[in-house]
């Protein structure tokens, strides 16, 4: 567990070797239980509630809460403690409108329900919300505390993110948002791009091609 340390065990001690791109990279295992959650997915769009519970618990639901909650949301952090780089705030003008809700779906769609840091398939809340009412909160809770929610949403959530952070004079907009998943968000937090040493991710495109992060199943599990 890193909570609390000074260096956490996901990081190279040293940061010449760190990600670039992402705070920090998930994983690779972290694959093999998004595809069994496309597949419960799937499977419970098409009125199989029973298999797609069956599916559910095959999935590293623990695992993926731990390294979110140890490792993920924590990646920022523990990089600026060691870049120890801090951007001067001075007279910033600050955009009266901060929430991304606005352009969350424009901003998805745009990039293909894709984090735009570390390469990761992300999924929108909705369809979350619309998998945990067909199979029930006792098998998939999507809302809560972190160790209330299903380890997925807390590896998989989509978030669109401010490259330039809203604290620092970023404008909440669609050139200043893109997808990030939820461990790239916290992990980021208000830290500037320089502050944890990642490059901009306007500058590349990551995407899954005909990805849609499942939203196109939300309304046969809402009927």
């Amino acid at each position: 567990m890193c909570r609390g340390k000074k260096n956490c065990t996901e990081l190279d001690l040293n940061p010449k070797l760190w990600d670039k791109n992402s705070p920090l990279v998930p994983p690779e295992w972290f694959n093999d239980e998004m595809k069994i959650f496309i597949d419960a997915v799937r499977i419970a769009a098409r009125g199989n509630r029973t298999k797609s519970i069956q599916l559910l618990s095959k999935i590293k639901s623990d695992e993926l809460r731990d390294w979110y909650c140890e490792h993920g949301q924590m990646s920022g952090m523990f990089r600026n403690n060691e870049l120890k780089i801090e951007t001067v705030k001075n007279n910033i003008s600050l955009d009266p409108l901060r929430s991304p809700d606005k352009y969350r779906k424009e901003v998805f769609q745009r990039d293909n329900y894709t984090c735009q840091y570390c390469g990761t398939k992300v999924i929108p809340k909705e369809v979350f919300a619309a998998y945990s009412k067909f199979v029930g909160m006792d098998f998939f809770r999507a809302a809560g505390t972190n160790s209330e929610r299903h380890g997925v949403v807390l590896a998989f959530r989509a978030n669109a993110d401010h490259v330039v952070p809203w604290i620092h004079g970023g404008r909440t907009s669609p050139e200043n948002l893109i997808t990030s998943c939820w461990s790239c968000n916290y992990g980021k937090s208000g830290y500037t791009l320089e502050e944890i040493g990642i490059s901009d991710p306007r500058e590349k495109k990551l995407t899954n091609l005909k990805w849609q992060g499942l939203s196109e199943y939300i309304l046969k599990l809402e009927k």
